[in-house]
């Protein structure tokens, strides 16, 4: 078989296709062999011969079944032809021996003497048979009897000729497909290294390294701006005024917070020098002088109310 070729190559190049297709029909066989016109022609006598010998044999054939199973199927044939129909059957087929053949000469000449009625019994049989061949090789349309051998010669063909040649150009277009399929899967390959390429080493990454760096920069430059002008250019005086005063009223805070922070520490070293008895002591004169002050707000409340 002949390598395949891509199309655009045969459709760049018409004088090559040319001689690509005449290789392929003409001075080459579908396997890739020369091709000997001589000995094909002989092939082609045998072929042919080959042919009619079947023909003959089958048609023996196809006959000698038709003639045995015509008792049987047949509906017009008389029933004194059945036995002599089976004896000469029996004889063609080789099931008689030629020692007995005189023995049944007379069943033999019966037959012969009715061959007009066992043929047209024949006949219609093998009409049934050719309609129901009909039938089957093609069930939507079927074709007459008289074109049954055409047809059969034609699926003949398409099945021994034309299907293996229209097999072998397909499996060259499937080579030439795969090969497409190939080639555009390298493509998609070869592209998408190119974008992963370019996305982390290319100029994609190297513009945002170069963007994030600009902004860095940016970011510096501000910082040092605004150092530059806090130190030309002095604060307002309204602002420095409220720092002055938030500053003096959080020193101001500050020693208020320390003079409770002294108060708190001598209360708790007043505490510690007093004891657990003196804290026993202390909570039960303040018990009194509350319940004391509750007897008070009480007897006031009454002479309020008294008056």
């Amino acid at each position: 078989m002949l390598p395949a070729v891509e199309p655009k190559i045969l459709e760049s190049n018409p004088n090559f296709e040319v001689l690509y297709k005449d290789l392929c029909a003409r001075k080459l066989n579908a396997d890739g062999s020369t091709r000997d016109t001589k000995k094909q022609r002989i092939h082609e006598g045998i072929r042919q011969d080959l042919i009619t010998l079947r023909t003959k044999l089958h048609t023996f054939q196809l006959l000698i079944q038709t003639l045995a199973t015509l008792s049987s199927r047949s509906a017009t044939l008389p029933q004194d032809l059945h036995y002599p129909i089976d004896l000469v059957t029996a004889q063609l087929t080789g099931q008689i021996a030629a020692s007995d053949r005189e023995v049944l000469a007379a069943d033999t000449q019966v037959f012969l003497s009715n061959i007009d009625i066992i043929v047209s019994a024949l006949s219609d049989q093998l009409s049934t048979t050719a309609s129901l061949l009909c039938k089957i090789a093609d069930p939507m349309q079927p074709p007459e009897i008289d074109d049954l051998l055409a047809k059969a010669e034609e699926l003949r063909n398409a099945a021994t000729l034309a299907l293996p040649k229209d097999l072998a150009d397909e499996k060259v277009h499937l080579a030439n497909t795969a090969y497409t399929l190939l080639n555009l899967h390298l493509q998609l390959l070869q592209t998408s290294i190119l974008i992963l390429e370019r996305t982390q080493h290319g100029a994609l990454a190297r513009a945002t390294s170069t963007q994030a760096e600009h902004i860095a920069a940016r970011a510096s430059l501000l910082g040092l701006q605004a150092r530059i002008h806090t130190h030309t250019h002095p604060p307002p005086a309204e602002f420095v005024k409220a720092l002055k005063n938030f500053k003096a009223e959080q020193g101001s805070n500050e020693a208020k917070l320390r003079d409770r922070e002294g108060l708190a520490r001598k209360t708790l070293e007043l505490y510690g020098r007093a004891g657990e008895r003196g804290m026993k002591d202390l909570a039960a004169r303040k018990t009194v002088l509350l319940s004391e002050i509750a007897r008070m707000e009480k007897e006031v409340e009454g002479l309020e109310h008294g008056e």
